[in-house]
């Protein structure tokens, strides 16, 4: 199988400069780009620069996947909109199969979340992939931080494998999940899409989510904290948003916050769990989805025969008519039909009075070795 990379690049605050798109150009011949974006697809060789420093001089935001195991998503971040304070909690580092961590520069935060699987996954496509996952960078941006708490979650999920019981139980610490933010039983499509790219497990996310608050609309007395700031910096923030400064809304609403919060006492928080303790948590929604998915199926299932038996008697006369076509599309219709009329006549406790009838349609075609073949492959011979 051929070695497949690829690595794309998104600017969400502002199109990148004429120079900006010359030195892009000069990375490989084969870029395909714009002005708000640069995509790298390799089959053979590899990327000539360094993918987050080219990020963090061009782009705001980075996708890179690889066949034979590694995933990765990065986003730059002004530093004035969000403090490094809030990320780290839930980052853990360089392992063997995952990498989470923050760089910082003189003007921006490198949120950095790789995976590194050791069988890879075959041949996949990275196009269309960084899309969706691009208002996360936004979502951070405003503090909501599932993002992290969710990529923390995959990473624990990765360690917890590379840790044998008696090990975790000697040698280290309990593996104590960070601040659980809410809405974690709210994923909006971005989140989702962050789940999927990851592999991150839905039956831990439901766990998770059980010590999640639902989220609520934001009740703050932003006049009353305006009033709070001095005016030279009301002023200063006033004159770097008429001159069209990326994200002044946000530094200021945090800003606000900082000021307004000042000797609020801190909100009570659940107790934070172990990973083990949500792994426990995971079995039991993994219980919970399957007796769901079972009851989903059976309605569904009751719902297609209570459908049939409307139809019963057209799909009756029907039959003959397929058969006698000696088609093989005439037979596979009408077989197919047999085996849904069977479904309804288990269910119903009429299975004699099917056969009987079964037997004298088909009757007609006993030395048809295409209609026989039909019926065994679908126990109806």
């Amino acid at each position: 199988m051929s070695e497949y990379h690829y690595y794309e690049f998104q600017t969400i605050d502002r199109p990148l400069t004429a120079e900006q798109q010359a030195a892009i150009r000069k990375l490989s011949s084969r870029v395909e780009l714009s002005a708000t974006s640069a995509a790298f697809n390799y089959s053979f060789g590899s990327f000539r620069g360094d993918p987050l420093k080219v990020l963090e001089q061009h782009f705001d935001a980075m996708l890179y996947i690889a066949n034979w195991g590694s995933k990765q998503l990065a986003f730059r971040l002004p530093r004035r909109a969000i403090a490094a304070q809030q990320l780290e909690p839930y980052l853990l580092g360089d392992e063997e199969s995952y990498l989470s961590n923050i760089q910082t520069t003189p003007h921006y935060l490198i949120l950095n979340l790789e995976t590194r699987e050791e069988e890879g996954f075959g041949w996949i496509e990275g196009e269309g992939m960084l899309h969706p996952l691009i208002p996360l960078r936004e979502a951070i941006l405003r503090g909501d931080l599932r993002i992290l708490y969710l990529f923390w979650l995959r990473c624990a999920a990765d360690q917890a494998n590379w840790i044998d019981e008696e090990e975790a139980d000697e040698e280290r610490d309990p593996f104590i999940e960070p601040p659980v933010p809410p809405g974690l039983a709210q994923l909006d499509p971005a989140l989702q899409a962050l789940a999927d790219f990851f592999a991150i497990d839905q039956d831990l996310i439901a766990a998770a989510a059980e010590a999640s608050p639902n989220l609520t609309a934001a009740d703050e007395p932003l006049e009353r904290w305006i009033a709070l700031l001095p005016e030279a910096e009301r002023n200063t923030y006033l004159l770097r948003m008429a001159q069209g400064e990326a994200h002044v809304g946000i530094e200021l609403l945090r800003r606000l916050r900082e000021v307004g919060e000042k000797g609020k006492p801190a909100t009570p928080t659940a107790p934070r769990r172990t990973f083990a303790e949500l792994q426990a948590a995971a079995q039991h929604q993994q219980q919970l989805r399957f007796q769901r998915e079972r009851a989903e199926a059976e309605r569904a299932r009751l719902a297609k025969l209570e459908n049939l038996a409307q139809r019963e008697a057209q799909i009756w006369v029907s039959i003959p008519g397929l058969l006698a076509k000696r088609t093989a599309s005439g037979y596979d219709e009408g077989v197919a039909l047999l085996a849904e009329l069977r479904a309804l006549a288990v269910h119903r406790g009429q299975r004699a009075a099917f056969d009987a009838r079964l037997a004298e349609i088909t009757a007609p075609y006993t030395k048809s070795p295409a209609l026989q073949r039909r019926l065994k492959e679908k126990q109806l011979a």
